[in-house]
């Protein structure tokens, strides 16, 4: 039998329980809670500034919530294709504003964008356009189209490496940061090798109650570079990457 990705991938994230595993992950969260900042920061507004802002793929709302503390005058629409994150997004933002609004519907669909009333002077991801790598060059010229003039799309997400040598040199230099870690710890230096193979092991180990699953070569097409040039393509002016450690990173194109 095929492995279907696209169908398992959209069957889990309608699952309660995946959903809510994902969620209250502790080990994930911290890195997640950490680009989440990074990206709040890099919005071009004062604090107290009165914007509309578009979170595509919300989830369960923690990047609203985060935008909504450090700018409580913004007016937020939450955009994602699962339900049950939308439902926890409500939970999760009712506690801060009753403005926020919440629409259902799917980025790897081109009509998305059609079901998303108004413009938008702000336009913000986290982590999610890597999880549509053959959709991410389309998805910004439709992101364009539904920016005001002087309007920012701030992307927080995962980058591939630009070739196989540097992913090599990025694999190197987190095992070394686990090591350092492991050693600041313990007093115990392991061994590069040991500590490579006990992650595969975890892994596996987490991935052993799902089908076997192939990555998607088009990930592989998500490099910095190319994101720069697709937000260029669509027709964004201001374009960088104020900041970027290995395979995460912070990229932006402002629309005059």
């Amino acid at each position: 039998m095929t492995f279907d990705e696209k169908s398992f991938e959209i069957q889990r994230w309608h699952s309660t329980i995946y959903a809510e595993s994902w969620i209250t992950n502790r080990e994930q969260e911290e890195g997640r809670k950490s680009l989440r900042r990074k990206l709040v920061a890099s919005l071009p507004f004062e604090s107290e500034a009165s914007f509309r802002v578009l979170d595509l793929g919300a989830g369960g709302g923690a990047l609203s919530e985060e935008i909504l503390v450090h700018f409580p005058n913004v007016q937020i629409v939450c955009q994602d294709f699962s339900e049950v994150m939308l439902s926890h997004a409500k939970q999760h933002l009712a506690k801060i504003t009753d403005q926020a609004i919440f629409i259902c519907n799917d980025l790897s669909t081109p009509d998305w964008s059609k079901s998303i009333p108004g413009m938008f002077d702000a336009v913000v991801s986290s982590l999610v356009m890597h999880t549509v790598p053959g959709r991410v060059s389309e998805i910004y010229h439709e992101v364009f189209g539904i920016l005001r003039n002087e309007g920012c799309f701030v992307i927080g997400d995962s980058v591939s490496p630009p070739g196989p040598t540097m992913g090599k040199i990025y694999l190197k230099i987190r095992l070394k940061n686990i090591q350092a870690a492991i050693k600041a710890e313990t007093g115990i230096e392991e061994n590069l090798k040991d500590i490579e193979h006990k992650i595969q092991e975890r892994r596996r180990s987490h991935n052993s109650e799902e089908p076997k699953r192939v990555r998607n070569p088009l990930r592989a097409m998500l490099t910095l570079e190319n994101h720069l040039e697709w937000l260029a393509a669509a027709g964004f002016d201001e374009i960088d990457c104020p900041w970027k450690e290995m395979q995460r990173a912070i990229i932006i194109g402002i629309k005059h």
